[in-house]
């Protein structure tokens, strides 16, 4: 990693209440030992996109917005996804990267959200990839996996699961290389 790139995630951190530095600090490790750098976004507020070297291929965001700390991370990839994570999919029903009733169902095998995406939007950079949730009461969602989803209050508790979801969705990024 070079100077400016650890300047760019020390600068991150430095904003950071000290009781999110080691949860945000933990994750950023994660992701840079996977070869994702960080890149300063041209946005108001201070927001870094983790970028592989390699496949060119953007795996999480994080930032303040509003004086508020974020994460944002594509798992569509992964298997047995938290309840918590897979919640937040479905929340913004307006949100412009959600597509709802799809022209083709797909199948899913047990503990999977990833399904082909049967849009030609010109925009993917998920492989061609999106989540789909069954809620209990019927609503199905279907997220384009371009982007990143933003996770709810993230703690000390999620460390293991967000390395393990980010682990899972680096492989598979690897094998559409």
């Amino acid at each position: 990693m070079t100077y400016k790139q650890q300047s760019l995630i020390d600068d991150f951190l430095n904003v950071l209440p000290e009781d999110e530095k080691y949860v945000f600090g933990d994750v950023i490790n994660c992701i840079v030992e996977f070869g994702y750098i960080p890149q300063k976004q041209k946005v108001k507020d201070f927001v870094l996109s983790f970028k592989h070297f390699q496949n060119g291929k953007i795996i999480a965001k994080m930032g303040v917005r509003k004086q508020k700390s974020f994460l944002s991370i594509k798992f569509f990839a992964c298997k047995d996804v938290p309840e918590k994570y897979i919640s937040v999919l479905g929340e913004n029903a307006d949100d412009a990267y959600d597509r709802l009733a799809p022209p083709k169902r797909d199948e899913l095998r047990p503990n999977e959200i990833m399904l082909k995406c049967t849009f030609s939007c010109n925009i993917c950079t998920g492989g061609k990839m999106r989540y789909y949730h069954q809620y209990p009461n019927g609503k199905e969602i279907y997220r384009c996996g371009a982007y990143p989803v933003l996770l709810p209050d993230i703690t000390e508790n999620d460390i293991v699961d967000l390395k393990r979801l980010i682990s899972e969705q680096h492989s598979y990024f690897l094998s559409i290389a």
